[in-house]
């Protein structure tokens, strides 16, 4: 069986046009591991456009290695397509053409409900992050310098709530440690990822924190977003990453779930838990993603979408004795 290292590093030194792309709103480990393959394609020789499927690029994230570049397409079609940190092809959105048209494509995921749509696949489901799957991938070919050590490092850091997630393990924190060794700033990258927000975004926090019902006796809270607060706070949709943690920080939750509405009375629906499998709840909505969380879309207004999450997540509780 061919090394997956070397399936993947051989595919990107026989690409002249190359793309790689993470899901429709990204998170910290998406854009990170986009622009971590990147810049392991660059040590390789090869040039690579890096996007996410709406080519969102969240500000946030501006101090990662060649930022100014992400979200920028130089090509109508190419020949290498690169997946990261995607569990279905339906979540590339507007990208899937480039998939489609690619002559190879490489899939690399940590996502359990990865169905392998890529040429070559590398998904391995109880990694904390696609940034781990990444160092894992590339830890003993020298590629890893200091920039793709601290991009790698802040898709870990994300993807684990900071370290204060279930999936932080042993082995995470031993990852975090070698990639320390090569000698970023951590402290810079965690002010940057977690304590640096605009005033704007602190004031829609402030009405989120103010939409927050509880539900269950207390065990489900459900917070809503909507066209209004975004608009009144001058903030994006990206601008929400991160707000549900509230939820889940109250005493006595045990299932989170922030609704963002989009234009069109469409909303983003995102779930976290402590406890239940809420990747099954995402999924009655065609969604996916992780046991303790997981997110989808749902059409309809505010009331009627409300409804049905709160159902679909009353029957993912877990039944007390």
């Amino acid at each position: 069986m061919t090394n997956p290292t070397t399936a993947i590093i051989d595919a990107i030194k026989a690409a002249d046009r190359i793309l790689v792309c993470g899901h429709i709103r990204p998170d910290g480990d998406c854009v990170s591991s986009a622009v971590a393959v990147r810049l392991l394609c660059a040590k390789l020789g090869k040039s690579a456009d890096a996007v996410c499927g709406d080519l969102e690029r969240p500000a946030v994230f501006g101090f990662l290695p060649g930022y100014a570049e992400f979200g920028k397409l130089g090509h109508d079609k190419y020949d290498l397509f690169i997946a990261v940190d995607c569990a279905t092809d339906k979540r590339l959105g507007d990208c899937c053409k480039y998939l489609a048209s690619a002559t190879n494509s490489i899939g690399i995921d940590h996502h359990p409900s990865n169905d392998g749509y890529c040429a070559i696949n590398h998904i391995v489901p109880d990694a904390c992050s696609t940034c781990a799957v990444l160092y894992g991938l590339f830890a003993d070919t020298g590629l890893i310098d200091r920039d793709i050590a601290m991009t790698l490092y802040t898709g870990l850091s994300t993807d684990t709530g900071h370290f204060m997630h279930s999936n932080t393990t042993a082995e995470v924190f031993g990852i975090a440690k070698s990639l320390s060794e090569y000698g970023f700033d951590i402290g810079a990258v965690n002010h940057a990822v977690y304590c640096s927000k605009s005033f704007d975004r602190i004031k829609l926090t402030a009405r989120a924190l103010t939409s927050i019902q509880l539900h269950e006796n207390g065990r489900i809270a459900l917070m809503i977003i909507s066209q209004e607060d975004l608009k009144a706070c001058d903030c994006r949709s990206e601008d929400t990453e991160g707000l549900i943690d509230n939820c889940s920080s109250i005493n006595g939750v045990e299932i989170a779930v922030s609704m963002c509405e989009q234009p069109g009375a469409v909303f983003r629906v995102s779930f976290r838990s402590v406890n239940a499998d809420v990747a099954a709840v995402a999924g009655k909505f065609g969604g996916g993603g992780h046991r303790l969380a997981a997110g989808c879309i749902i059409n309809g207004n505010r009331y009627d979408v409300a409804d049905k999450v709160l159902c679909a997540a009353r029957g993912a509780l877990i039944k007390r004795a």
